[in-house]
């Protein structure tokens, strides 16, 4: 981007906060308050207070009072939590309130009616949906992929870690790049996936072992049981949020005191165990530990393919007076360790043959808040963190060759000496890589009181980012490899490959103001970012700006109409950015091993193996940041019992990341061995040599994926029947996803249909595309006996039309281009040529129909008990009625059988 664009944003944020700061008439007033537990009225000590419109946040004493300082706003907004407790968000109108507010929390016991074992919807200023720890708690999930099922538009799927899980966001099919652009927040710091290196070479796609380099994060990592809240933003995020595109993740670890607790969960493939307790100290500080291991296997008759997760959480939290200002502060340390591996059977035809992954690591992150008595400043929020990952893919296994074959083990271009290899040999070769990762943040903000009812916060701050990888990088016998073919790897030190260093800056503006009876709030923002940054000024990948605008209408609610408790409409369009990982950024350089005599007689001492090896730069100097523009509109409203809230979105993300592959012609020379008397070693100085000419392909990174989506999201809370002690909900979503494969011109030649090499090849054009649809629905139906201390929640998923098509595209090539670099346009009468005709890419008469399939029901049930206050069982069961219907595909003619088996599983849960 030039220089002036760069200067005009930047010029647009200053001048919001120079509108801001030219603000007066400010003044405050303190709110006292009680924190008390509903059930039993004892007051609830050293809860979190955070008043929304005064952007201040104390901590209640141990007798559950408070003191808080607030401008004079006609309407307030508390956001009290506590372990243990259902988290309480309440509007209280200013004038109403008495001498002693009184906020009451609901444990999390099956005998309160309160108790949220579902998804909420924030209704906030942008979309988002909340899962609270009893929510957590109820699912009886063992990783954050399994709480995705909550979410409108997603489906529910069983318990799986045969390989690894990706963030699944507004989505029908799991999409790499979606999967990157999905950012997970761990207590405030970012997970990143952006040194992930785990391949035997960017050239080579389908690796044996599992990995997730070149998309997101794998949520197999994470259990849930230490988990206290996870936000999903599936709209147009704060700019304080960056290095994302499709969507983020906020998880929030427990802190606070709790007691011992033990829980012991199996089902059909899994067995896992978790231990954790809050400690309170002394000076209001908080211990918490928390110890996870699970153990999976795909069969357990069968114990050869499987995966096992070991985590161990410490926590420590508190806040303390600095210099008279509150100042809070959470340091996490989280050590964990995986494996993920896969083996033959000892009585198999071929044995010792095994895939393993192993990743070990810790991740350290302190984040906080810190109200400073300044007059530019009124909230500060600091968060750093470094992790640390050692990963080690490994594979033993047989290399089978057609007859012996020779091998290069030079590093550089040129004719060299090869060697020649047995048709079997047992191999192994490792990818060792140790990703870190290091980002700190610093968020000020100032808020500003116009006038009463008027409130405006200005928020500024910046972010830095740093991923690299300091493993050994992938090694292997050069004179013993995994695989042999012309297109050769080698072993590449990942310490060689340069850190990537991503700096952002951000300014934003909320505005809230009351109208009458009305509330209009704004939040508008600019983020700014430098990826690859060589200094303040100075860009290795250059500047990108994210505007964020979103805004909120309440316009309807009980005091001025007789319909509508309350009725709100939002709209909101952002811009959001996702830097290359390193993978994309410095891929493997491409090796061609020529051979150029291959003469073997069986006798070492009269073999001659010469090969010229021939080596590529695979890297792309115009490779760009991923962008996606976000559109949505939203609704919400709630009469009497019934909630609603209906979302309908767009989105476009451009220069997905990509492999392209690229044809070159090789030209190199080859001995003639036909002098070679028998049984000798001829001087190769004196054969004659001819110049040959092949083809050869390597990959590449590029920007050439789109995702098109589109959609309606949509939840209705339908409220309680008192006389069944059950309440209904129904979310689901309507979407359509439109993927496109290449948004660049793509190269292919035909194999095998000329006995000679084709030294030509045909450039296609771009837009090959699939479209998906969908439409689904989930009734939950969540039974509450408080006596019983028992909740039973059952859902009925219907997935009404499940549907896809390949859209119409061109089947013949543009131009061919030749050795000599020279091209030719592809004309009709050479469809029917034969020496042209296999480049025309026939479709068959079936492969552009419609395949829709019918609806498809799905049945699944959960039951929690609670015995007393220190035992709970629950079990869960999907698909209990054991409906797998198969379909026909039309354009194959193969069935597929849909809906995941019947699964089902219990956990016991002790607290001490």
């Amino acid at each position: 981007m030039r220089y002036s664009v760069m200067m005009k944003y930047i010029v647009i944020g200053w001048f919001l906060v120079f509108c801001t700061t030219i603000a007066s008439g400010q003044s405050a007033q303190l709110i006292k308050g009680k924190v008390i537990n509903k059930r039993t009225g004892e007051p609830v000590g050293f809860a979190g207070i955070h008043l929304l419109e005064a952007d201040s946040w104390t901590t209640a004493d141990k007798g559950g009072f408070f003191v808080i300082q607030s401008f004079y706003f006609q309407i307030i907004t508390f956001e009290v939590h506590c372990l243990g407790f259902e988290a309480n968000l309440g509007k209280y109108l200013v004038s109403e309130l008495e001498p002693g507010l009184e906020i009451k929390l609901v444990p999390i016991s099956y005998d309160m009616e309160e108790i949220t074992v579902l998804a909420k919807n924030n209704n906030g200023i942008a979309t988002s949906s909340v899962l609270e720890s009893a929510a957590i708690e109820h699912i009886q999930p063992s990783s954050i992929a399994d709480v995705l099922q909550l979410l409108p538009g997603n489906v529910s799927t069983n318990p799986d870690f045969t390989n690894a899980k990706k963030m699944l966001v507004r989505e029908i099919a799991t999409d790499d790049n979606s999967a990157m652009g999905a950012a997970l927040m761990l207590d405030g710091a970012p997970v990143s996936n952006n040194a992930n290196l785990q391949t035997f070479s960017t050239s080579k796609t389908d690796n044996s072992f599992s990995t997730t380099a070149g998309s997101g994060v794998d949520l197999r990592q994470f259990p849930m049981d230490n988990i206290e809240s996870i936000e999903f933003v599936t709209g147009i995020p704060s700019v304080i949020y960056g290095d994302l595109t499709s969507g983020l993740v906020l998880v929030k670890t427990k802190a606070g005191y709790s007691p011992w607790d033990l829980k012991l969960k199996s089902d059909a493939r899994t067995k896992q165990l978790n231990l954790g307790k809050g400690f309170k100290l002394k000076s209001n500080r908080n211990l918490n530990l928390n110890v996870d291991y699970l153990q999976y296997y795909d069969d357990l008759r069968s114990k050869y393919s499987g995966y096992k997760r070991v985590t161990a959480d410490v926590g420590l939290s508190g806040n303390f007076n600095l210099h008279g200002a509150p100042f809070s502060y959470n340091i996490k340390l989280g050590l964990f360790g995986t494996v993920d591996n896969q083996k033959t059977d000892p009585d198999a035809m071929v044995p010792r043959e095994k895939i393993e992954s192993a990743d070990k690591g810790m991740r350290l992150n302190t984040y906080g808040k810190w109200i400073p008595k300044l007059k530019l400043l009124t909230n500060l929020d600091y968060s750093f963190s470094f992790s640390w990952m050692h990963q080690r893919s490994n594979e033993e296994r047989y290399r089978s060759l057609s007859g012996i074959q020779m091998v290069s083990t030079s590093m550089s271009e040129g004719e060299n000496y090869g060697i020649f290899l047995p048709s079997e040999e047992f191999t192994t070769y490792t990818v060792d890589g140790k990703p870190v990762s290091l980002f700190f943040q610093l968020t000020g903000s100032k808020l500003f009181n116009f006038h009463k009812g008027i409130s405006n916060k200005l928020l500024y701050g910046f972010d830095y980012r740093l991923d690299a990888n300091y493993g050994d990088g992938q090694k292997f016998d050069l004179a013993n490899p995994p695989f042999v073919s012309v297109a050769r790897y080698r072993p590449r030190s990942f310490r060689e490959i340069p850190a990537l260093q991503n700096l952002s800056y951000y300014v934003e503006n909320k505005f809230s103001a009351m109208i009458g009876q009305t509330i209009f709030d704004m939040q508008a923002g600019l983020r700014f970012n430098n990826f690859q940054s060589a200094g303040l000024f100075k860009t290795g990948l250059g500047f990108y700006p994210e505007p964020r605008f979103n805004i909120q209408y309440s316009f309807l609610s009980r005091r001025n109409n007789y319909v509508f408790d309350k009725m709100a409409i939002r709209f909101g369009i952002g811009k959001t950015f996702k830097s290359p990982p390193l993978i994309f950024l410095f891929p493997d350089k491409a090796y061609f091993d020529l051979s150029a005599l291959n003469y073997y007689v069986g006798d070492p001492a009269k073999n001659i193996s010469i090969i010229n090896t021939q080596i590529f730069d695979t890297a792309n100097p115009d490779l760009k940041p991923s962008r996606n523009l976000k559109l949505e509109a939203g609704i919400i409203f709630k009469i009497k019992d019934v909630k609603a809230c209906i979302t309908v979105f767009n989105e476009k993300l451009e220069n997905g990341f990509g492999l392209n592959t690229n044809y070159l012609f090789l030209k190199y020379d080859q001995y003639l061995v036909e002098n070679i008397p028998v049984n000798t070693k001829s001087d190769i100085n004196v054969l004659d040599k001819v110049n040959v000419t092949i083809p050869a392909t390597y990959q590449n990174p590029v920007n050439n994926q789109e995702t098109q989506k589109k959609g309606v999201e949509f939840t209705f809370d339908l409220g309680k029947i008192q006389s069944l002690y059950t309440s209904f909900t129904i979310d689901g979503a309507w979407l359509q996803t439109k993927h496109v494969y290449s948004t660049i011109p793509t190269h292919f030649q035909p194999t095998g249909a000329a006995v000679t090499p084709i030294l030509y090849y045909g450039v296609y054009p771009a837009g090959e595309s699939k479209v998906s649809e969908r439409l689904n629905t989930n009734l939950r139906m969540v039974t509450r006996v408080p006596k019983l201390r028992l909740i039973l929640s059952s859902t009925l998923q219907t997935i009404w039309f499940d549907k896809y098509y390949f859209t119409e595209y061109e089947d013949v090539p543009m131009c061919l281009v030749f050795a000599d670099g020279s091209k030719k346009a592809f004309t009709p009468d050479m469809r029917n040529n034969p020496e042209y005709a296999r480049f025309v890419n026939v479709k068959s008469d079936s492969y552009y129909l419609q395949e829709v399939m019918p609806p498809l029901l799905q049945a699944n049930l959960r039951l929690s008990k609670e015995i007393r206050n220190n035992m709970k069982i629950s079990f869960f069961v999907n698909n209990f009625i054991n409906y797998r219907p198969e379909y026909e595909l039309k354009r194959t003619g193969s069935f597929v059988r849909r809906n995941p088996t019947m699964y089902f599983g219990a956990e016991l849960k002790v607290m001490l």
